[in-house]
Order: C-alpha cells, then structure tokens, then sequence
C-alpha cells in the first residue's frame, strides 16, 4: 500500500451527485498546481501548472479514473524529490 503524500481537496463550484458529469479536484506541492478532473464513465486527466501531463480512460468509473491518475501524480512528484538539483 502506497503512502499518499498528496492531499486533494474537491472544488465545490462543481456539480457533485448523481448526474454530475465532471469532478475537479485540486492540490498544491511546492509552487505546482496540481488539478484532477474525473469523468463518471471513467476518465481522467491530471494537470500541472495549467498543462495537460496525463490521461486515462476506459475505467469502470471515475473513482478509478481518479485513483490511476493518483498513483501517476504520486510517481512524478516523487521522481521530482529524487532529481538532483
């Protein structure tokens, strides 16, 4: 089991429930700011600094969508902690 280092917090301008078609989720770690956008039939995309860096698709939902994209933010930030500076 991974040790999330990344907390997530839901934007609430957006719709949320049943029938809700997009979720934001935003975090910041360092000066980057991070945003995770899940689709209920089961994509994702993350973004950093406002860039597209990732998407998924074809999960069965979006909290899968969102947990892949997780696991993927969580591998770029920790490769950045190891980079040499």
């Amino acid at each position: 089991m991974t040790i999330k280092t990344i907390t997530w917090t839901p934007d609430t301008s957006y719709p949320a429930g049943k029938g809700a078609t997009e979720q934001r989720f935003t975090a910041t770690v360092g000066l980057d700011k991070l945003e995770i956008d899940t689709h209920p039939w089961g994509e994702a995309d993350l973004k950093i600094k406002d860039k597209l860096v990732a998407h998924v698709d074809g999960d069965h939902s979006g909290g899968d969508a969102f947990r892949d994209i997780e696991t993927i933010v969580e591998e770029i930030e920790a490769d950045r902690k190891t980079e040499p500076t």
